[in-house]
């Protein structure tokens, strides 16, 4: 009885924490540095009236502070909403047809569903005529791998069942500050999450941003460098198909992380690539919600274990 009590215990206690309780959001960073990374802005406005339509769904397993889908998707849509000229629509699980046929932006944080036939070929249509995606972290999962490689077609990258892996970030992410995405970054970028790695990959991918793996799975601390791989895997990536752009990345995990000053200046950018826009209008997102009074920018707060995360549907 009490072997059969502690196992009920381990298991209930693994399942309250975030996989990797040892990640913090990052030291505070002076708004003059997050300023120097963004440069001049030239654009305050859109080219022309944009529309995104923002994908979400509701995560079961993860305990809050990570796959926030809904805390995330409000977060992002609040602050997207105050840019003039945008609107913003949401879509439960994946959009439909007259939102794929009226939107510049799909941006997708959720665990997708099993994808019809058709619903892949909307997407790739949409993608081909020139519409815009920018897809995080549990957005590249579908099983089994046959469907993997179907949304890698997307999406660029994809899950490959039985051979992808899940882990801690363990090193600062190389980056190709070259991109438009990562100008005015040096060449590392550090972000304290999680990411996928052997995924499936389509011709014409770019790998932007790439890491060295380590133990695979949940990890209870930091591991040396001599436990990481000698080769890196994709962390960030794009996709160019016909007239449309893809930006995927497999790390935003950590709920924490979407108040990183650093790593909103690579999300929003990738939204304004994907939509072939200047990011200028977007960039004041950047430091919305997360600046002191006295100039420094970002969160102290793991945000785990908040109360009031939504593990299904309210009609559930």
């Amino acid at each position: 009885m009490f072997s059969r009590i502690a196992i009920i215990f381990l298991v209930s206690n693994s399942f309250c924490h975030a996989q990797h309780p040892w990640q913090k959001p990052k030291p505070l960073i002076p708004r003059v540095s997050v300023e120097k990374i963004i440069g001049p802005i030239e654009n305050t406005t859109p080219s022309k009236d944009r529309h995104i339509v923002w994908v979400w769904g509701y995560d079961k397993p993860h305990a809050p502070g990570a796959h926030d889908y809904l805390r995330v998707r409000d977060l992002m849509t609040g602050l997207l909403k105050t840019v003039p000229n945008v609107t913003v629509d949401t879509a439960y699980l994946f959009p439909t047809q007259s939102q794929f046929d009226k939107t510049d932006l799909v941006v997708m944080f959720l665990h997708l569903p099993q994808l019809t036939t058709k619903q892949y070929a909307l997407f790739q249509s949409y993608i081909h005529r020139g519409g815009g995606a920018v897809a995080i972290h549990e957005t590249a999962i579908i099983r089994p791998a046959s469907e993997g490689k179907k949304l890698a077609e997307c999406l660029g990258m994809a899950w490959n069942d039985g051979q992808s892996r899940w882990g801690a970030i363990f090193e600062d992410i190389s980056i190709d500050n070259q991109h438009p995405v990562f100008k005015g970054f040096g060449d590392k970028l550090t972000i304290n999450d999680e990411f996928y790695w052997d995924l499936n990959k389509v011709d014409g991918v770019q790998v932007i941003g790439s890491v060295r793996t380590g133990p695979p799975n949940s990890s209870a601390a930091r591991v040396p460098t001599s436990m990481l791989s000698t080769e890196p895997s994709p962390m960030f990536w794009t996709l160019e198909s016909g007239k449309g752009r893809v930006f995927g990345t497999t790390l935003g995990h950590n709920t924490f992380s979407y108040y990183d000053p650093e790593l909103r200046i690579v999300l929003f950018r990738a939204m304004a690539w994907a939509m072939r826009e200047a990011p200028g209008p977007l960039m004041p997102l950047v430091f919305d919600g997360i600046t002191s009074a006295g100039g420094m920018v970002g969160t102290t707060d793991d945000m785990r274990n908040w109360k009031g995360k939504l593990r299904a549907p309210p009609e559930n």
